[in-house]
């Protein structure tokens, strides 16, 4: 059996191992640690720039994404809506049938607040023909008041301004629109 080593036997073999540096190896060494810090600080533009891009690109998704939810709201609404008329017109009612719709005779109106044009003068879902953007011109037709100055006019859209919302309705939409949602009437 050969004999055990000696401890120090162990220091004297692993002495003769380790490398010295020197300042050669300290030049290297800080070049080295120079071209990363150099290559880091030229692809930082690139990488944000490619972090914008994906921000934009995101955006866009979401935006789409959102315009889908509203377009299938919409479609929903439409459906819903759709049903009850369908009933309604199947069970006798006390309403007047529809007329020719007079002329003007309150006088015209802007839209200042956008909000629901309703079949009746009453807030319930049901009633929702659609909805009126703010910038629309409306001809105001009649005019009902209820309780404690809940005023509402019979109204035909005559003009839109832009495209605010998937619900929105056409020209020549005839509903009621509740006093808050318009200027003061212009004779």
């Amino acid at each position: 059996m050969p004999p055990k080593t000696d401890p120090r036997d162990w220091e004297r073999l692993f002495e003769r191992r380790q490398r010295r540096r020197g300042p050669l190896s300290a030049i290297i060494t800080a070049f080295i640690g120079g071209m990363i810090i150099l290559g880091l600080i030229g692809l930082t533009p690139f990488v944000i720039d490619q972090i914008e891009t994906n921000r934009a690109i995101t955006r866009q998704t979401q935006i789409a994404l959102q315009t889908r939810e509203a377009r299938a709201t919409a479609q929903q609404m439409a459906t819903q809506s759709a049903a009850p008329t369908a009933t309604a017109t199947l069970e006798p009612t006390a309403t007047v049938p529809p007329t020719a719709t007079p002329e003007p005779i309150i006088g015209r109106a802007q839209v200042i607040n956008g909000g629901n044009i309703r079949r009746e003068p009453r807030v319930a879902p049901e009633t929702v023909i659609g909805q009126v953007c703010v910038g629309d011109r409306v001809v105001l037709l009649e005019e009902r008041t209820f309780g404690n100055n809940n005023r509402w006019y019979a109204v035909r859209v005559v003009e839109t301004a832009g495209n605010c919302v998937p619900q929105r309705v056409s020209t020549g939409t005839e509903g009621w629109v509740s006093a808050t949602l318009l200027s003061p009437p212009e004779r």
